[in-house]
Parts: structure tokens; C-alpha cells; sequence
């Protein structure tokens, strides 16, 4: 077993843990002091965490010197890119598990022991999903499935975000890593869809996913019917297109589109303006990431035709 070389002295020597937990970070201090507190609570310290810094050099020094005797952290760095974030932590993650965990979510104290334990007990599962929450737990950062069941390609949209996808490495693997044209930071309009795309690759490739509606991670609520959201829709909705391109034919995009446009339609007819402006740059959005052009070495990923 490959020793690792990780901040605190206390765990200098150890072995690779179970869970690799790859969290990506950059701008976000106390978020990420909020989500290493709850790391430190955690009844299983059977994990580690692969911190992928992309901020200028010294900004968490305090932070990682705070923390570096209680938590197992392996500190690398990379260039801007979310998914060329998550790439580079995956390739330094040597748990037999991992997950994404944005630095601006925290855990409960029994979630990592809980998602092990879950693995160990369901072998045949290659993926596991999540519902994000806020403290109050209430969902936030979308609409999700009402009860625990396998994951398709129909009812993806609604089997949880990245802090909630858990995996086996072997999966990891086989997957090949995140799409670096689709995330927060990519050199491309399409801010968005890269962990959708990450599950509907697994899946093409034969993968075993399952949505659990009893496994929570704490995130707050994104913000609504604000001019922060109507920024938000427009980031994100290229990448819902592209993805939609990438993964389905035009019928389901036009299913999608047009629910969308009703929702606007309907919203503007109950004078819901807010809710008919966001649906509508969403829809906007959605048709400017389907049109665009498909070809390039980047979408010729593991698990895409």
C-alpha cells in the first residue's frame, strides 16, 4: 500500500483511506473552514482529502495550518477549470471511494461512515447520488426524486448536483474523468452539466447508479427571482444544452424546451414575472448551448457515441 504524504505530521506515513474526498476551491475561505469543521466531526476518519487549490499562492496558509493535525489533506494545485480541477484530484485520489464535495457545502457527523458503510453493504452499486440541503433541510440547488430508486437516463436531472455523487475508483476510472469544456471556469459558454455528463457517461458504460432520498449534503439555497439568478440561468443554461446535445436526440431537447417555455408562458399569464424571466433566459440558454457545434477531440470522452 502506497504511503501518502499529507500537511499534518500526525499522519505522516499513513496509508491511502477508503473515501477520497476531491474538493476543489478557490475565493472561498470560510465556506471552506465550515465544510473542514464538519469534516473534523465526522464519526468515520476513514477518508482523506485531495484539496485542489486554485487560488494565488499563500491565500489558505492559515487555513490549512488550522487544520492540518485533524484532518488527512493532501494540498496540489491546478490551473483554473472546474472539471480540470476535479481531474487533478482525481488522478492524486487513491480511496478505493470518491466524491466531489464543493468547498461551500459541509457534512453531517455520520455521513461519510454512512455512504461506506452503504457501499460495503451493496456491492453491486457502482455510484451513488444525494439530495443537497440546507441547514433547515430543506432541498436546495434543485428539484430531486421523491424516494430512493435507480438511476436512468430519463430521471438524472433529478438524482442530485456534484456534492452528492459518490463512486467507486474503478468507476472513476472507466468514466475517464471530467469533461474540461463543461464547468464553472472552462474555457467555453458551457458553465455548467459537467457532473450530469460525468453520470450519463457512467451509465453508457453499464454503470449501477442509485439516488438515495435518505442521504443528505448540506449546501445553501442558490439564490431566486433575483438578478443573482437571472446571472446564474445565464452561465448555466449553455452547458444544460450542450449536454442535452451530447446525450439525447432532438425530440427529448424539444420536450425539455418546451417545458420550459410553457412554465415562462404560464408564469407570465399569472403574472409570476420573475419566474417567466428566469424560465425564459433558461430557455434562451438551453437553445444556444443544444446549437452549438459538436465536433473537437474534447467530447471523444469514455461513455459518449
Amino acid at each position: 500500500m502506497t504511503q501518502r504524504r499529507y500537511l499534518g505530521e500526525r499522519f505522516a506515513g499513513s496509508e491511502a483511506p477508503t473515501l477520497s474526498l476531491v474538493v476543489c476551491t478557490v475565493g472561498r475561505i470560510d465556506p471552506l473552514v465550515r465544510l473542514f469543521s464538519s469534516l473534523i466531526q465526522q464519526t468515520s476518519e476513514d477518508f482523506e482529502i485531495v484539496l485542489v487549490d486554485q487560488n494565488p499562492p499563500g491565500t489558505l496558509d492559515a487555513t490549512l495550518e488550522q487544520y492540518a493535525q485533524g484532518l488527512k489533506i493532501l494540498h496540489v494545485t491546478s490551473p483554473r477549470g472546474l472539471s480540470r480541477a476535479r481531474n487533478a484530484g482525481l488522478r492524486r485520489a487513491k480511496g478505493s471511494l470518491v466524491c466531489f464535495p464543493d468547498d461551500d457545502c459541509w457534512y453531517a457527523p455520520e455521513l461519510i461512515e454512512e455512504v461506506i458503510r452503504r457501499f460495503a453493504r451493496e456491492p453491486h452499486i457502482d455510484i451513488i447520488m444525494a439530495r443537497t440541503v440546507d441547514a433547515h433541510g430543506v432541498d436546495s440547488l434543485g428539484l430531486y426524486l421523491s424516494e430512493t430508486c435507480p438511476i436512468d437516463r430519463r430521471n438524472v436531472w433529478f438524482a442530485g448536483n456534484s456534492n452528492g455523487i459518490f463512486l467507486r475508483a474503478e468507476t472513476a476510472q472507466r468514466i475517464g474523468g471530467f469533461d474540461e469544456s463543461l464547468g464553472v471556469g472552462a474555457e467555453s459558454p458551457f458553465r455548467s452539466g459537467e457532473e450530469t455528463d460525468y453520470v450519463l457517461r457512467a451509465l453508457a458504460l453499464g454503470a449501477r447508479c442509485r439516488f438515495y432520498h435518505d442521504v443528505t449534503v448540506f449546501h445553501d439555497q442558490a439564490p431566486e427571482r433575483s438578478s443573482a439568478a437571472i446571472s446564474r440561468a445565464r452561465a448555466y443554461a449553455p452547458g444544460f444544452g450542450r449536454v442535452l446535445r451530447l446525450h439525447y436526440d432532438a425530440f427529448y431537447f424539444a420536450e425539455r424546451l418546451a417545458r420550459t417555455l410553457a412554465r415562462a408562458a404560464l408564469s407570465a399569464v399569472t403574472l409570476d414575472l420573475g419566474t417567466a424571466h428566469y424560465k425564459l433566459v433558461w430557455g434562451i440558454g438551453t437553445i444556444k448551448g443544444y446549437l452549438s457545434p459538436c465536433g473537437g477531440e474534447r467530447t471523444r470522452l469514455p461513455g459518449r457515441k
